[in-house]
């Protein structure tokens, strides 16, 4: 490869990667932010704050799927999904800002309406901009290592961002609105918005003017209920969805649980930003590594790794209490980020080469189907998850807010005794359990993984064979077994024969 050429690849992945600034960055400033700016904030009761990220996540996820049809359908001079990207600037911008600003409404009632719909709004939003993100990269190039180069350059930037929106926003907040989390912060949540609202939409601006697509498309097919049910006739993508389901959820509700077991079972809370930070500085300069066994072992390979350094480490959270060294807390967080830089990078590379494996068995280019069927699975599946464990808090009797004023009391508040309480006890048990049952699930699934580089250019070379031949009899018998190991289906019935 010559100079010029390997200088557009970098090129290319660099504005490629800048989409992820949004869904890594966005996805973490809502993480660590949302629920504590409506309850503490905008005063919100714990379970209509729930309810509000559920609705909005379930949403999220019908609009997913549909938006995955519309991109597969779209035929413009800017191509089927580049067009999105230059679509969304504008009310990526605007949606993130309403997440964090209700324009001086008073009534509960009426700020709970208001957040459902904000949130239903970014969704919407996400929707339009990420689905077709994730079906790009297929169009961008078809090598196996090349779009694991890809993907392994969209979490470096991903998990970059995710860092920077750990660190910065909570500034930005406390300098425009106080130390203290209450209502006086509003003013610093506004300026938070409209700061990283308007890198957001930026962001796509850049991925729109680096990307590619493929041409001379086939015409768009008619959507219905059981095109988009066909997805599950896959077997290669069942695998897959029992390995990024699994994985992303957990990820969810570890940092969904983070701060409580940071702030309330070891009192770490000052401690907060550097321990956060830590994992997150970790996954991003372990990501280049993960990158790298993939390459020379198989997208899969990292998992093997990650997912049980991060389980064994989630033992050691059950013996921790309030004594505990922030030494130990930040190596156990590194230790965390080698399963979810693991996680992370094998799942989104590996849902680009199901795309090719519907194709042989299709003989249809269906990636904004699955990126949007995906999107769905993963954040219904996600939003009914946060929902429960809402109610599991509000089981526990924990009260964030009485918390808040017995910490302010320091005459009144006994740490050892609080320590004792079950509320304590459930938020440590809560946070062991679930990513243990969620990550041996993962593993689970991708123990039964199928795909290696070797089977996937089989794949690549029976649709080339399909396209020129109509069959693929040229292959070589192990070619052959490949493709119908893969694919699980009879050699007649490949290519929708």
């Amino acid at each position: 490869m010559n100079g010029k050429l390997k200088s557009n690849l970098l090129f290319n992945k660099l504005c490629y990667a800048s989409g992820d600034i949004f869904g890594g960055g966005a996805f973490m400033i809502f993480s660590l932010l949302f629920m504590n700016f409506l309850v503490l904030v905008e005063g919100l009761p714990v379970i209509a704050t729930t309810i509000v990220i559920f609705i909005g996540r379930l949403w999220d996820a019908i609009t997913d799927p549909i938006m995955g049809r519309i991109s597969d359908r779209t035929r413009s001079k800017f191509g089927r999904r580049r067009i999105y990207f230059l679509i969304g600037v504008i009310p990526v911008y605007i949606s993130f800002v309403m997440l964090f600003y209700s324009f001086g409404i008073q009534s509960e009632i009426a700020k709970i309406i208001y957040y459902t719909l904000s949130y239903m709004f970014f969704g919407t939003v996400f929707s339009i901009v990420m689905v077709p993100y994730n079906a790009i990269l297929s169009d961008m190039t078809s090598d196996y290592n090349e779009r694991t180069s890809f993907t392994t350059f969209r979490m470096i930037f991903s998990g970059g961002a995710a860092l920077i929106c750990a660190v910065i926003p909570s500034i930005i907040i406390k300098s425009a609105g106080g130390d203290q989390n209450g209502p006086q912060q509003i003013p610093g949540y506004l300026i938070m918005g409209l700061i990283f609202g308007a890198v957001f939409g930026g962001c796509w601006l850049v991925t729109f003017w680096g990307t590619r697509e493929r041409k001379n498309l086939p015409p768009p097919e008619k959507i219905t209920i059981k095109t988009w049910l066909s997805v599950f006739s896959n077997a290669a993508y069942r695998n897959l969805l029992g390995i990024f389901i699994s994985f992303q959820i957990a990820v969810d509700l570890v940092l969904a649980l983070f701060i409580f077991y940071i702030d309330i079972v070891v009192l770490q809370y000052r401690n907060y930003e550097l321990i956060v930070g830590t994992l997150l500085v970790c996954s991003m300069l372990l990501m280049a590594v993960q990158g790298a066994i993939a390459k020379k072992k198989g997208k899969i390979f990292p998992l093997y790794i990650g997912i049980p350094v991060w389980i064994l480490s989630t033992f050691v959270f059950i013996w921790l209490d309030a004594g505990v060294p922030l030494i130990i807390l930040c190596i156990l967080a590194a230790l965390i980020a080698v399963g979810s830089s693991a996680g992370n990078l094998s799942t989104w590379s590996m849902l680009t080469d199901v795309y090719d494996i519907d194709e042989i068995r299709t003989g249809k280019r269906r990636e904004g189907l699955y990126s949007g069927m995906t999107t769905f699975l993963r954040k219904f599946a996600s939003g009914i998850a946060v929902l429960l464990m809402g109610f599991g808090l509000q089981a526990l009797g924990f009260d964030h807010n009485r918390y808040s004023e017995l910490k302010a009391k320091m005459t009144d508040f006994d740490p050892a005794a609080y320590a004792q309480s079950n509320v304590v006890l459930g938020i440590k048990w809560m946070f062991v359990i679930i990513p243990l049952v969620l990550l041996s699930v993962c593993l689970f699934f991708a123990l039964k993984n199928k795909i290696t580089k070797q089977r996937f250019d089989s794949v690549l070379k029976g649709i080339d064979e399909f396209k020129s031949c109509g069959n693929i009899d040229k292959l070589s018998e192990q070619e052959t077994a490949d493709v119908l190991l893969v694919t699980g289906m009879e050699k007649v019935k490949l290519w929708g024969g």
